[in-house]
């Protein structure tokens, strides 16, 4: 396939995806091409192996210590920015959603990974649990969670009140 840049480019993914499959994170981050645009549509495959690597990597590595290494975290924190970017482009793509779920996850941002478990929901058009997600959301912020952000709360709280229309309406279609 060294001669179709196409095939070429499948093959590189399929064998990203092999190499997650078995585990192999790093493995998996050789073969794919760092600095994907996530704005290019052809890219987006390679940013979600990109992020699956860098979270599995995350994973593996916090075994051999409890703090994830400063090039991890700043990789990730790149991956997350990539993903925001993406959902912020493709608000309706539940897998972007999961994925950056899960990188807000490793970060810690417990209330941001929430918001985002609720947005993918929003998604797949299940608005009553998107909406039970968000009050979770509400909740975690009212307490005073761990790494509490009052942007993110603020969010959070107007999404809530958008998801409540949505299912108000249902309702009265009923």
């Amino acid at each position: 396939v060294r001669t179709d840049p196409v095939a070429s480019r499948l093959a590189r993914l399929l064998g990203a995806e092999l190499r997650l499959a078995q585990g192999d994170g790093s493995a998996a981050l050789d073969l794919l091409p760092s600095g994907a645009k996530p704005q290019d549509k052809s890219s987006r495959a390679e940013l979600f192996l990109t992020a699956q690597a860098q979270l599995q990597q995350g994973a593996t590595g916090s075994v051999a210590s409890t703090a994830p290494s400063k090039t991890t975290a700043g990789t990730l924190t790149t991956i997350t920015q990539q993903l925001q970017t993406w959902v912020a482009d493709h608000p309706r793509d539940a897998q972007a959603w999961q994925l950056l779920s899960s990188t807000y996850a490793a970060e810690g941002r417990t209330l941001s990974s929430i918001r985002a478990q609720a947005e993918v929901n929003v998604a797949q058009l299940d608005y009553p649990a998107a909406l039970s997600r968000f009050k979770t959301a509400q909740e975690w912020a009212r307490k005073g969670g761990a790494g509490t952000d009052h942007f993110e709360a603020s969010i959070v709280d107007t999404r809530t009140r958008q998801v409540e229309s949505i299912v108000r309406e249902q309702a009265l279609e009923r």
